[in-house]
Order: structure tokens, then sequence, then C-alpha cells
């Protein structure tokens, strides 16, 4: 369009020039001279004449052209949209700016306000609970100081009455305790009297029983141990003939079993040979005591040192003394293998025998020689 303007501006410009010259040259050489007309006339004549021209010569144009103004047009018209569009966008957006930035700085103002309000509550409320503080410890300390005042007081008053009472008291005790030990001085020196006339009585009488007591005890113990040495004699007697024949009755272990290899046989063969046996001067390993007052005790014979028979017995079998270089007779009965565990390294035995191989034995009889 702006295109269009110009080549019609210029046609115009063009035509008034040259109808001026025209003008000029049929003055100067022909002598004609046009009276009626004006400058102004020639120039609208010629404007005319040009927009005719131009009008003649945009509808005579060709289809190319056509298009390319089209074209020409549509372009500038979308630029003019894009334009307008993007002044309008950054209108709408520097005042959705200035809205945002309006309402922040609001909202902002609006948050330092009510914090302002709520540090100035806060400071009223803490000054008035300082304040409320101050009045209630005041009144405090000053009802403290009146009961302070009041119990030292009743204090003073109950010790002054205590003080009167115990020396009133004290006074009373006193004549009572007077009147009392005269009382009881004169009680005393009647029992005194009463009680060295009846110990008097009570000695000669004892002495008498004592006398006669002694003679009839003297005589029952001499019958006594003349019945006891009797007694002792037969029991002797009797003791030894059975341990004759116990030891009669039980075989030594030694001629039944080898003691290297008495611990790998099986349980059956034991009970079945082991059956009043005796352990004749077996030698001590080692030994314990439980909780139950019963020994735990390891002996093994003399030619076979790691093979081990376990005895367990009470006061009610033997109440002697055991040591390690005591030698140890047993007449019983083997009951098994077994194992040294956790019982008998409880009650003494040493910690390197866990777990050995060792023999039961049921103990009938049992002599210790230390």
């Amino acid at each position: 369009m702006i295109y269009d303007i110009s080549i019609i501006i210029m046609l115009a410009l063009f035509l008034l020039s040259f109808v001026v010259f025209v003008r000029w040259i049929l003055k100067k050489i022909f002598g004609f001279n046009i009276h009626n007309l004006s400058c102004i006339r020639v120039a609208f004549i010629s404007l005319l004449s040009g927009v005719l021209i131009v009008g003649l010569g945009y509808q005579l144009r060709t289809s190319d052209q056509k298009r390319i103004d089209e074209q020409n047009e549509s372009k500038v018209a979308l630029e003019s949209k894009k334009k307008t569009k993007a002044k309008s966008e950054s209108k709408a957006a520097s005042e959705s700016k200035k809205r945002a930035r309006a309402k922040s700085e609001s909202k902002a103002a609006s948050e330092s306000k009510k914090r302002a309000r709520a540090k100035s509550e806060s400071k009223v409320a803490l000054e008035s609970k300082k304040r409320a503080r101050a009045k209630s410890e005041s009144k405090a300390a000053l009802e403290s100081k009146k009961r302070a005042r009041a119990k030292s007081e009743s204090k003073a008053a109950l010790e002054s009455k205590k003080r009167a009472r115990a020396k009133s008291e004290s006074k009373a005790a006193s004549e009572s305790k007077k009147r009392a030990r005269a009382k009881s001085e004169s009680k005393t020196a009647s029992e005194s009297k009463k009680r060295a006339r009846a110990k008097s009585e009570s000695k000669a009488a004892l002495e008498s029983k004592k006398r006669a007591r002694a003679k009839s005890e003297s005589k029952a113990a001499s019958e006594n141990k003349k019945r006891a040495r009797a007694k002792s004699k037969s029991e002797v007697s009797s003791a030894k003939k059975k341990k004759k024949q116990h030891s009669d009755t039980y075989q030594n272990i030694e001629t039944i079993f080898n003691m290297h290899t008495i611990k790998y046989l099986s349980n059956r063969r034991i009970f079945n040979k082991g059956s009043a046996v005796a352990l004749r001067d077996f030698k001590v390993i080692d030994f314990g005591a439980d909780k139950m007052k019963q020994y735990h005790v390891l002996i093994a014979p003399k030619n076979a040192s790691k093979t081990y028979f376990l005895l367990v017995f009470g006061d009610n079998i033997y109440k002697g003394r055991i040591t390690y270089s005591s030698k140890i007779t047993v007449l019983g009965s083997l009951n098994g293998k077994s194992r040294v565990n956790d019982s008998q390294i409880n009650s003494g035995i040493a910690q390197r025998y866990l777990g050995k191989r060792d023999i039961l034995v049921l103990i009938d009889r049992i002599q210790v020689k230390n």
C-alpha cells in the first residue's frame, strides 16, 4: 500500500512539472499564454490525472503482480498483527508483573504489619506477664515472710511452753525418783535379806544333792565302762570275722580285667564280670567335693595310670581325709563306662580331665591309707 501511494505521488509531481514545462515552452517559444491556468489548478489537474493513470495501471497489472501484492499485503498485515499482539502481550505482561509486584508488596506489607503487631503484642504480653510475676512474687514473698514470722513466733511460744513443762516435769520427776528410790531401797534391802537366806538354804540342799549324784554317777560309770569294754571286744572280733569273709568274697579286679583295655570294653562285659570286685591300693589322681557334701574321686591302678575309675560317696561311707598321696582300697561293683563331665569339674577335679573316659564304681566298703 505504501508502495502504491509513493508511486502515485511521484507521478503527480511528474505531471505537475510536465504541465509547468509545457506552459513555459508555449509562452517563451510560441508566445502563447494561458491566463486562466493557475498553479493550483495545474497541480490539482496533474494530481487527478496521476491518480487516474495510477489507478488504471493498478487495474491493468498482471496476475503475478497481484499475487505478489497480496502476499506483501498479507505479510504486512501479519507483521502488524504480530507487532500489535507483541505490544498487547508486553503490556499485559508488564501489567501482570506490576500487579504481582503490587500483590507481593501488599502481602509483604501486610506480613510486616502482622509481624510488627505480633511483636508488639508479644512484648505487651511479656511485660504483662513480668508484671504479674513480679506482683505474685512480691505477694508470695510477703506471705512467706508473714508465715516465717508466725512460725518463728509459734516456735518460740512452743519452746517456752516446753521449757516450762520440762522444768515442772523435771521437778516432779526428781521428787518421784527420790520417793521411788527410797521405796526401792527399802524393798531391795528386805528382798536381799530374803534372797541371802534362800541362797544359803539352797546351797546346802544343792551340795547334799551333788554329793548323792556324784556317788551314784561314779557307780554307774564304773559299771558302764565294764560293759563298754566287753562290747568293744566282741565288736572287734566280729568285725575281724566280717572283713575276712568280705575279702574272701570280692575278687581282685586286676586278675579279671586288663587294666589297659578295660575302658574299651562294652558295658555288658563290664557288668557281667565286674560284680563283687576289689580295687586294691589304687592311687588318687584327683578329687573334689560338691554342694551335697559328696566326694568325687578319680583313682587309677599303679600299672595303668591313664585308666580312671570314678568314686562318688558321702559321709555315710567314709568320713576321713583324702590326699593325693593316699592309697584307696574299694570293695564293690563296676557300674559301666562314662566320661568326666561338668559336675565333676565343678566339684573340684581339674579341667584337663574333662571328657576323659572313666569307669563308675558302686562302693560297698572303702579303705584309705594316708
